[in-house]
């Protein structure tokens, strides 16, 4: 606890938020000071306000969202509402919930001097503290990399550091770990812990999983429904105290507390009740009937109805191999789901474990023959075949629906398979009375709160009667309560006889829910088998990067490992060896590269021969410019021809190309050239050509040389341009150019940044695009394959990428700004792009060639 007399970092006084379009602030009426050593835990049920709280705390609101506050908070003294936004990121730092939405540079080292450099800090000190804190959070040996070669954890472990390194003495983390695996979760925790240990900080932390969080917080603030504060006190007293009351509210709590309640109802009462496993451990240690508890503990409080014995298997994959990018993500995998299973698929982070069941649902066509489910190849069936089938629910439900109102979002599947309408509106009907949602029958889907899309999402896939249910994450960022409605709702589904298949990092839901397991490691099946098999050695979940839930870790006593059952389980106790996936306990800190390729790799190792990585990429782009800009007016051959070989020389030489992309080169281009000038020749106008010679004749049609010759000079020109682009490309990366743009062009950086966080953003968007398609491909929305239906099926991708889109840019605009993105018109570059003699030299001699190619213009 801190001193006493202590002076508060922090200060609130009967803050309220209210947002534009809200009838009742959300929290409301908060009082509370925060002083140096607190590691504050805010606790409450989904809408209280937690969330917006936090992002009051540093003044993203009132000033860069659109929310009314009441009452005054204060931070180091001075007032939110009547400070800035920069000005208050000196003294608290904010760590969001989704790293990737923090990251707007190119490398570790660049991405913790950001906010420094805005702050406009000498250069010395921006390294000395950027190397601080990269130091004090186990990254300095990865300064170099991309950000996004880091695990989860690893990105999150940054943006901790980010934080720390601007030297605010407050830390406010909202909920930091909703997208880890266990092993991300400790990794962060781990980080924190040291953060705390130094005394000179505050933390305020707001978290669902308090596994990890509950050993670290000296104290709980614990809102209402309606935004109210209610508890306020030491972290493990409230919690111990309170606890039925918590679990009432829908307020998560520890599982080692969650597992002594359950207890108590069978009559086995521990005191004082047990916030963590060791305590929990300790407390039946004393119990007199400590066998019985603890088997009541390793067991779920309701088992799930195993499939029979020896039950045949609905789902059935063999050989199926998925690569991204050219790296693997799934590895010959052999896979079999009995029917009438709630099998849970589990792995770390980047394991495959989303790939592997949308492969199986179809949501991205495995190869012919490598899947089946119920009888049905996902490879090669229709959509309306495949609904029938198996129903996919995604980690954001947005991406899947296709209608305007709830009703005919959960008619669509109906409807594309031709069901009669009186049966569609009682079918309809019935689903919406089923989920709670009839009131809202003619909202639009995207209108709904977040637990009424969930259930909507689950409803669309359900409608069709489908064998198989498969969900993504169906927890992810919902309270207890909500959590245990949604699984309530799949346990009644399993009961009756739906197969029911889960993607989640949450090992205790597993405990709790699933009858069977599937781990995934580095895109191959690490173990597969009965649920109570797989937990009866957590050395296999171990070896792929999982963790028993607390309590199991905490209860069950080493067995030796051994082999487990089911199709695709290894033959021995599991992998190991060199390509064995990382074990859990690594070393904080540590970091799993990722295959893909690294598009914003530093480039100073770079051989010097290669002239066109050492250009500044303002000097490259000047030098093919004026080329490109002639080039749209030439009618000719030979000059597009000239420069394209001049811009294929160099860019061999100049980039040095591997022999594999310099001989595509050298074959595709004229290839390409040769087909698309032929086809731009068909468009010519005959009359306009029928004085030169005749090239080919077919039937009545004759092809002209002049035809050709425009065809090709056409096709040449385009390429020559397409080219010269390449080239300019070569010497170019995103940062680089930002940079040039902002110190010798004087565009304001507050532009060039936030167009190099948008184009970080790209590849984002992309995969966004591609999931969307995907959904909506398998709900069969606007199937046919004319260009009407591939239009309309453009429109209906623009609503939710664009509501994906703008969340994001919200998101990244929110953390920017939280890390004193224009605090000053100006900032300290520490990168520094000169223009040196060899760019002026390449500049000149461009141009040269350029007017001795282009003089012979008539």
């Amino acid at each position: 606890m801190p001193p006493v007399d202590a002076p508060a970092l922090l200060r609130l006084d009967a803050v309220s938020l209210t947002h534009p379009d809200a009838v009742r602030p959300t929290p409301r009426d908060v009082s509370l000071e925060v002083h140096p050593g607190e590691v504050v835990l805010l606790l409450g049920p989904s809408g209280s306000g937690k969330s917006t709280l936090a992002l009051a705390l540093d003044g993203l609101i009132p000033h860069a969202l659109p929310a009314k506050l009441d009452g005054t908070i204060s931070v180091d003294g001075i007032d939110t509402a009547d400070s800035t936004v920069p000005e208050l990121s000196t003294r608290v730092a904010m760590v969001f919930q989704d790293p990737d939405a923090q990251l707007v540079t190119g490398t570790v080292l660049d991405e913790v001097a950001f906010a420094l450099e805005n702050l406009r800090l000498p250069v010395d000190e921006v390294l000395s503290r950027t190397e601080a804190a990269l130091r004090r959070m186990g990254l300095w040996d990865r300064r170099s990399w991309n950000p996004d070669r880091l695990s989860g954890g690893g990105r999150q472990r940054l943006a901790i550091a980010c934080a720390l390194a601007m030297g605010s003495p407050l830390l406010v983390l909202d909920e930091p770990t909703a997208n880890l695996d266990p092993v991300g979760i400790e990794d962060v925790y781990e980080a924190l812990a040291d953060v705390v240990a130094q005394g000179d900080r505050a933390i305020v932390l707001v978290e669902h999983n308090l596994d990890a969080a509950v050993s670290l917080a000296t104290r709980a603030v614990v809102l209402d429904a309606v935004g109210g504060v209610v508890f306020d006190g030491p972290a493990a007293e409230l919690l111990r105290t309170h606890a039925e009351t918590l679990a009432a509210m829908g307020v998560w709590l520890p599982a080692a507390t969650i597992a002594a309640l359950r207890l108590r109802g069978e009559g086995h009462r521990l005191d004082p009740l047990p916030l963590t496993p060791a305590q929990l451990r300790d407390a039946l240690a004393a119990d007199p009937d400590a066998d019985r508890a603890t088997s009541l503990l390793l067991s779920p409080a309701e088992a799930p109805a195993a499939p029979p014995s020896g039950a045949p298997p609905l789902v059935r994959v063999r050989g199926l191999t998925v690569t991204r990018q050219g790296a693997p993500v799934l590895r010959g995998v052999d896979l079999d789901i009995p029917a009438g299973s709630f099998t849970a698929v589990v792995g770390p982070n980047g394991a495959g474990k989303t790939t592997l069941v949308q492969a199986i649902a179809g949501v991205a066509p495995p190869p012919r023959g490598k899947v089946l489910v119920a009888g049905t190849d996902p490879g090669g069936a229709a959509a309306r075949d495949l609904a029938a089938r198996i129903g996919f629910v995604f980690q954001n439900p947005e991406h899947q629906f296709v209608a305007h109102t709830v009703f005919d979002e959960l008619a669509h599947g109906l409807r594309l398979r031709g069901v009669p309408e009186p049966e569609v509106r009682a079918r309809v009907t019935d689903m919406m009375d089923r989920f709670g949602l009839a009131d809202r029958a003619d909202a639009h889907p995207f209108l709904l709160s977040g637990g009424q899309k969930r259930r909507l999402s689950v409803g669309t896939a359900l409608i069709a009667e489908p064998d198989v249910l498969a969900l993504d994450e169906p927890t992810f960022g919902q309270d207890r309560a909500r959590a245990a409605e949604l699984l309530g709702l799949l346990r009644q589904l399993h009961a009756v006889g739906t197969t029911v298949v889960i993607v989640t990092h949450d090992l205790q839901l597993v405990a709790d829910y699933a009858t069977h397991v599937v781990v995934v490691a580095d895109g191959r099946i690490a173990a597969t088998g009965a649920t109570a098999e797989i937990f009866a050695d957590g050395r296999v979940l171990e070896r792929a990067g999982l963790l028993l839930p607390p309590v199991h870790r905490a209860l069950r006593a080493p067995v030796p490992a051994r082999a487990l059952g089911g199709a695709g389980a290894p033959a021995g106790p599991g992998p190991s060896g060199p390509g064995a996936p990382a074990a859990a306990g690594r070393e904080a800190g540590t970091a799993i590269p990722e295959t893909r390729p690294d598009p914003y790799a530093e480039r100073p190792t770079a051989p010097a021969w290669r002239f066109l990585h050492h250009l500044n990429p303002l000097a490259s782009i000047a030098a093919v410019a004026p080329a490109m800009l002639l080039l749209v007016f030439t009618r000719d051959l030979a000059t597009p021809l000239t420069m394209l070989l001049i811009a294929a020389a160099i860019l061999v030489i100049g980039a040095r190309l591997p022999r594999r992309l310099a001989l595509g080169l050298l074959v595709g281009v004229p290839l390409g050239i040769a087909a698309v000038g032929t086809g731009f020749s068909l468009w010519v106008d005959p009359a306009q050509v029928a004085d030169t010679a005749a090239l080919l004749h077919v039937g009545g049609w004759t092809l002209h040389v002049g035809a050709f010759a425009i065809g090709m000079a056409t096709a040449l020109r385009l390429a020559a341009i397409v080219l010269l682009a390449v080239l300019s490309g070569a010497a170019t990366n995103g940062p680089e150019l930002v940079r040039a743009a902002v110190q010798h062009l004087r565009v304001p950086y507050r532009i060039g940044y936030a167009a190099l966080a948008a184009f970080r953003f790209v590849p984002r968007f992309g995969h966004e695009l591609d999931v969307i398609r995907s959904a909506h491909r398998v709900r069969g929305h606007r199937s046919g394959s004319g260009p009407l239906a591939r239009l309309s099926r453009g429109w209906g991708y623009i609503v939710p990428l664009l509501a994906s889109a703008i969340r994001h840019a919200e998101r990244v605009a929110l953390a920017m700004d939280a890390r004193a993105f224009g605090a000053h018109p100006t900032r300290t570059e520490r990168h520094l792009v000169p223009l040196r003699a060899r760019d002026l030299v390449f500049v000149l001699l461009f141009w040269a060639v350029t007017v001795l190619v282009f003089a012979r213009l008539p």
